[in-house]
């Protein structure tokens, strides 16, 4: 017996030894990137593992903790602009973990290896993970109740049933609290490779993910099948990468550069693809515009009172992630043949650092346009110059939609964000098959007809830009900008004309029109402490593609996150937490402990650090040519300097 306490506690002694052996060269090794990283590097690989080491060595983690979210978090804006290379960077990882039934908010410093803080989080976490899709099809797939309606469908058997994990959304009146309910919703996908084509309509169960149960199971009734694949037909081959030219720009590690622009980027694991310290040079001067720009929350409300349907409202950036989501792209049709594809690192549910390949493309672009022209009648002279772009591109591919999200600089100076929205519309069973059938107006009071047996139900799409303009600094102001008619003047010939008043934004929150309701307006971000050289505040105008707002009653609030599309410009006082449309975990729930960052808090907003929360928001009226896969419909917000420069940017330099 001696002699194996012995030899038990010789190897408990080496495996300790080892564990501070690994421990120590993981410390070292996040203390070197430390040293070589600049602070707003993504997590690398080193710094993941270590991340995860740490909260397994001190017991805060196991084999059955899930992690819905390891990021960087990022210094003070302060320690950012004044690090130099070769500085030490204060590295920090944020961690969401699960574990048995509870949700932790932490915060690991990775230079000492200490975790700072580790808090039960007391707000629901609706987060999805990727294996819940699998064990949400294990949990119904063992339901009595389900199997039964199933079979009342004429399912006994499911090879050929794909089953989609919904977030649970928000009802407070469906049943028992739990952190992690969903809702489960069911497709056949026998002789098609479009999984989502053929819904099992009238049939929706709601899991508990923690318990592994179903707590309720709403059936409707059977509703028939649609006859059709949905099928998109064979995908024609990309091009193959040829002979690629050499790019305008340079990609040094995460900073890019390109003309007079420079910027750096990563790929944030909820956010998607992040881009800060956006600088332009300026007569040899690099002058700041955007200190970061970033998605914050992408909302998709449908519009059918259905209960299958009426708790569908997704939040994609809270529940499933834009960085999570980002799928591989594909050179000659997501990106062009010759774009530099670039990788990303992030952890997967159980914190293991993953490379996600070509998941970002970098081209520059020729627009087939002038960037600016004129010809000259009189004289016959004619100038002109033609304009490219720079695009930085993503597609997270969410639920049934893909978003092409473009990050685009141009030559003028401006900064615009395309998103463009393809991918599968949401459909619903139905007993319609042509609009002569009796069931139309019931089966299409809320959707489209797209094929038969299929409506394409009606939805929004609101998105949310965080846009922290530092314009030639920190301390900005922004300008509403009213077009107001003029008194029509007396005497011959005269007409009427406009003319425009400028006020500053003094309070926190939705940016809407006090007075003249049926003005137009505009808005400038400005720097009221500089100017150009005709003594002009330098700024930036927001130019406004496609802003449409909610049209929900008030007495039916949308979930707190989804809260941002009632306004179509958001401002407060810059905060480095406050990333997202609300301050909690919870994406879904109404919890009076969230708080909308929206709103605001009475800080000053004049001539100060401040933070512009823009919403792209459009009404998606479905149409058969929807079906079975949805061309792509681009929507944009434009940036455009307005004071900030001298004269025409793109002009050769002035001698």
């Amino acid at each position: 017996m001696r002699v194996n306490e012995t030899r038990s506690q010789s190897l408990r002694s080496l495996i300790k030894a080892l564990t501070e052996a690994v421990i120590i060269v993981c410390g070292s090794a996040s203390a070197n990137h430390a040293a070589t990283a600049h602070p707003l590097d993504p997590l690398s690989r080193t710094e993941l593992i270590s991340v995860r080491d740490l909260l397994t060595r001190t017991g805060l983690a196991d084999a059955t903790t899930r992690f819905p979210l390891i990021r960087l978090d990022e210094p003070e804006k302060a320690a950012v602009l004044g690090w130099r290379p070769g500085e030490s960077a204060d590295r920090k990882a944020v961690v969401i973990a699960r574990r048995a039934g509870t949700t932790y908010q932490g915060l690991i410093d990775l230079a000492s290896g200490r975790v700072e803080h580790w808090d039960p989080s007391p707000a629901a976490e609706a987060s999805v993970f990727g294996t819940d899709w699998s064990e949400a099809r294990r949990i119904v797939m063992a339901d009595k109740g389900w199997r039964n309606a199933m079979a009342r469908r004429g399912y006994v058997t499911y090879e050929h049933v794909f089953c989609a994990v919904l977030p649970f959304g928000g009802d407070t009146d469906a049943g028992p609290a739990s952190p992690r309910l969903a809702r489960v919703t069911c497709f056949d996908r026998q002789g098609t490779r479009n999984i989502r084509a053929r819904p099992i309509e009238g049939l929706v169960a709601t899991v508990d993910l923690d318990q592994g149960r179903v707590l309720d199971l709403l059936d409707t009734g059977v509703v028939p099948l649609s006859p059709e694949s949905g099928d998109f037909g064979q995908t024609p081959m990309p091009q193959r990468r040829g002979h690629i030219k050499q790019p305008k720009f340079s990609v040094l590690g995460h900073l890019v550069r390109w003309r007079d622009w420079s910027f750096r980027y990563r790929m944030d694991p909820r956010a998607g693809l992040i881009l800060s310290l956006v600088q332009i040079r300026d007569q040899e001067q690099e002058r700041q515009v955007l200190y970061r720009g970033s998605i914050a929350e992408m909302f998709v409300p449908y519009m059918d009172p259905d209960p299958n349907w009426s708790f569908r409202a997704a939040l994609d950036v809270a529940d499933f992630g834009f960085g999570n989501s980002a799928s591989p792209l594909v050179p000659g049709v997501d990106c062009p043949t010759d774009a530099t594809m670039l990788d990303a690192i992030m952890a997967d549910d159980r914190g293991h650092p993953v490379t996600a390949r070509s998941i970002i493309c970098l081209f520059e672009r020729d627009t087939s346009a002038p960037l600016w022209r004129h010809a000259e009648a009189i004289t016959g002279s004619y100038a002109g110059r033609p304009a490219h772009e720079l695009v930085m591109r993503t597609i997270p591919s969410v639920g049934t939609y893909d978003y092409i999200i473009d990050w685009v600089l141009t030559e003028s100076g401006g900064i615009r964000v395309d998103v463009g929205a393809t991918g599968i519309d949401a459909a619903k069973g139905v007993a319609t098959n042509r609009m002569t059938d009796a069931s139309m107006a019931r089966d299409t009071a809320h959707g489209t007809l797209v094929a038969p047996n299929l409506v394409a139900v009606f939805h929004d799409h609101f998105l949310l830009l965080r846009l922290d303009f530092d314009i030639d600094g920190q301390r900005n102001t922004l300008v509403r900008q009213r077009f107001v008619a003029l008194p029509a003047p007396e005497g011959r010939g005269a007409r009427a004309m406009w003319s425009l008043e400028e006020e500053n934004i003094s309070d926190e929150g939705p940016v809407r029109s006090s007075v003249h309701e049926d003005a137009e307006e505009s808005w400038r971000m400005i720097n009221p402490n500089r100017a150009n050289r005709l003594g002009q505040n330098p700024g930036y105008e927001l130019h406004t593609g496609h802003s449409a707002l909610t049209v929900l009653p008030k007495d039916r609030p949308a979930p707190l996150a989804g809260a941002f599309s009632t306004a179509p410009l958001w401002l407060t006082a810059y905060d480095r937490g406050e990333l997202y449309a609300m301050d909690s975990l919870a994406s879904q729930t109404q919890d009076e402990n969230s708080r909308s960052i929206l709103v605001g808090r009475g800080r000053p907003v004049e001539n100060a650090d401040i933070v512009l929360w823009y919403t792209m928001g459009f009404h998606h009226l479905t149409r058969p040519e929807d079906w079975p896969v949805l061309p792509t419909v681009w929507h944009s917000v434009e940036f455009v300097p307005s004071g900030f420069f001298d004269r025409n940017p793109s002009l050769p330099r002035a001698p």
